[in-house]
């Protein structure tokens, strides 16, 4: 215990030390040309209590872990005025430790053997600005634009861990690579595919839109094979979303945004396979989603509702839903910095058939806690008390998890 709290204190000198940040390096080649090199982390501490998990004994209670959420680094730029790349890498979990509470509260139940960090690509494409407004063109391996939530940052959302619709959706429309020989495998929602998006601004609303159709490599094979189409549009009131268009979402503007934007997704593939569940092969992969993200001065509100539809080849089916609801209050200090009060509910329901890629093992876990940032996302500190079950974990038995935890971001 004693080292977890000079831990803690260490993670918060870091903090205060990290608030004078700056953007990272950018070098310029002429016209047009330029490249900005960036850094980013998540350093978490967490410290778990009433872990219950039917068939396991011995469990170690009151355990902590700290490790690396998410580490990134990469590099972005222009080629040429209209034409922008951005490719970088993940090393997300870096010391992470066997039965994770944070992974058990959401559903990601694990009792035995130790994770290992995974070095990968996390995005890498181009984006051609044809139109800034009607006709940017982006190409490369990146997030299908459908779930709020999976598109969203997990730097850049109110919660302490990513909502559980980011889970579900990727797992359920994108689907986990065979582990290989390695005994990694990721569900990181990326694909490679080409999507058509913009950004239509006008007095009082804008139209943002994305459609894109990939190749799903994770539920294909030799001889099952469909595109992966993803469609979304959203309505913006009062002020827009985003200045311009862009790839990347937020749920907080610290009171600089006075509008609501709804957004209506739509996922679809044809037949495939799914590895993950004994190579069981699909006729139909579907998502059917909706987001509301109102801000109004210190006020934010996000909320998002899914329907994960799928046909399996031997005439069976599922209609699970997984949702989500946050609110936040931004209270700025004296200094500038914010101090943001936050509150978080989610809830998976699998289809009561049983026909479902998790069977009839429902999820639910709430959070609350206090973000402070201390230059707003360049450097920030969470301090959360998040719990969640899985009912019919084993049986009709449920897994129960809490924790408390402590984290410190950055951005450079």
């Amino acid at each position: 215990m004693r080292k977890f709290g000079l831990t803690m204190a260490g993670l918060g000198a870091a903090a205060l030390i990290a608030g004078t940040a700056n953007a990272g390096p950018k070098f310029y080649f002429g016209e047009g040309k330029d490249l900005e090199i960036f850094l980013m982390g998540q350093i978490w501490g967490v410290y778990g209590t009433n872990v219950e998990i039917p068939g396991q004994t011995n469990l170690k209670e009151n355990k902590g872990d700290i490790y690396i959420r998410r580490g990134r680094f990469g590099f972005k730029g222009h080629l040429m005025k209209n034409l922008s790349w951005k490719i970088w890498f993940a090393h997300d979990n870096l010391g992470r430790d066997d039965l994770n509470p944070v992974d058990a509260a959401r559903g990601a139940v694990k009792t035995g053997g130790l994770n290992y960090s995974k070095f990968e690509v996390w995005d890498a494409y181009f984006t051609w600005a044809v139109d800034k407004q009607f006709a940017n063109i982006s190409l490369g391996y990146f997030r299908p634009q459908i779930g709020k939530e999976s598109i969203t940052s997990g730097f850049a959302v109110l919660s302490f861990e990513k909502g559980l619709p980011n889970f579900y959706v990727r797992r359920h429309i994108i689907g986990k690579p065979d582990a290989g020989s390695t005994g990694f495998s990721s569900a990181n929602g990326r694909i490679f595919l080409v999507n058509w998006g913009g950004l239509y601004k006008s007095s009082g609303w804008s139209l943002n839109w994305n459609l894109g159709v990939g190749d799903n490599q994770n539920y294909t094979d030799k001889s099952n094979w469909s595109p992966l189409w993803s469609a979304r549009v959203a309505l913006s009131i009062g002020d827009p979303e985003m200045k311009k268009y862009k790839l990347g979402y937020k749920q907080t503007y610290f009171g600089k945004r006075n509008g609501v934007t709804i957004g209506l997704n739509y996922g679809h593939q044809g037949e495939g396979i799914d590895r993950k569940k004994s190579n069981k092969q699909f006729d139909k992969n579907e998502i059917y989603g909706i987001d509301i993200l109102a801000n109004y001065g210190p006020v934010d509100l996000f909320g998002e509702y899914d329907i994960l539809k799928r046909d399996w080849s031997d005439g069976t089916d599922y209609s699970d839903k997984v949702w989500t609801v946050k609110a936040a209050y931004s209270f700025k200090l004296p200094n500038g910095q914010i101090l943001q009060p936050a509150v978080a509910y989610g809830v998976f329901d699998p289809d009561s058939n049983g026909n479902s890629i998790y069977g009839k093992k429902k999820n639910t876990i709430w959070d609350v806690g206090v973000n402070w940032y201390i230059q707003k996302q360049r450097a920030k500190l969470i301090l959360h008390y998040a719990s969640g079950k899985v009912e019919n974990y084993s049986g009709t038995q449920d897994a129960k998890s809490s924790y408390l935890g402590f984290g410190f971001q950055f951005k450079i």
